[in-house]
């Protein structure tokens, strides 16, 4: 099988693959090597390299699009993930069944009640010492787009069939959601996708206001058009914690 190189929403899953190692060198963390990823389908899923590096590797998904592409990987490169269908809020494992865990970018889209069942479940299958990475949108997030329902769920769609959820968190409300593990690390990326903003027209800048006609009118939302360089940015909570 060819090299791994992870795609760039990915680096920080970096950082918590080097703690482990570090960790297992130094004879300082659980000794089994199985690890969940709790979204783990897609074109480039991040557990072939867990995989590569010698892990008993498992991984659940509730699209069956994202778990196609990821068995046509699989199949491509004859490795054997074990990935299934299954929903990280309510997951089909024994308690302490895993060494480690994460997530990738999947968490983030779902509300906050379903994100602490998620959170919740990810420490109930996880060994006691077992390690866990998972990220979370930080409110230093902007523009936040969709329309908020409740405080911090932001909801864009057309019906309920096509709607996508992101919730954001302040710094000390993402870490009462993490009040039963133990935080080893915490990182906030801020990235400005000054590619994608630079490139936004007017007119598609403009239909962005309906997301935020509560906070600004049509006037002081234009007026930031010119700047929007400075002041869009998208910001990222990963932490890496601990099973206590």
């Amino acid at each position: 099988m060819k090299n791994i190189i992870l795609r760039s929403n990915a680096y920080d899953l970096y950082a918590f693959i080097n703690y482990i190692l570090y960790k297992r060198i130094n004879n300082d963390t659980v000794h089994g090597k199985k690890i969940l990823d709790c979204g783990a389908g897609g074109p480039m899923p991040p557990l072939a390299l867990f995989h590569q590096l010698g892990f008993d590797t498992c991984g659940i998904d509730t699209s069956d699009e994202q778990l196609n592409k990821a068995a046509q990987y699989c199949k491509e490169n004859k490795i054997d993930l074990h990935l299934q269908k299954a929903d990280m809020r309510n997951m089909p494992f024994e308690n302490a069944s895993f060494d480690y865990v994460y997530e990738q970018q999947s968490m983030c889209h779902l509300t906050k009640k379903d994100t602490a069942r998620a959170i919740a479940e990810m420490y109930r299958v996880l060994k006691k010492g077992g390690l866990c990475f998972l990220g979370l949108i930080s409110t230093d997030t902007f523009p936040l787009m969709g329309r908020e329902k409740e405080p911090g769920e932001f909801h864009s769609g057309e019906n309920e069939e096509d709607e996508v959820v992101h919730s954001a968190f302040d710094d000390s409300e993402a870490e009462r959601y993490l009040e039963n593990w133990e935080i080893i690390r915490k990182d906030k990326k801020v990235t400005s996708m000054r590619e994608y903003w630079k490139n936004v027209p007017l007119e598609e800048w403009m239909e962005i206001h309906d997301y935020m006609s509560e906070i600004y009118n049509r006037d002081q939302w234009q007026s930031l058009y010119d700047d929007r360089l400075s002041s869009v940015a998208y910001a990222h909570m990963y932490f890496i914690l601990r099973k206590n």
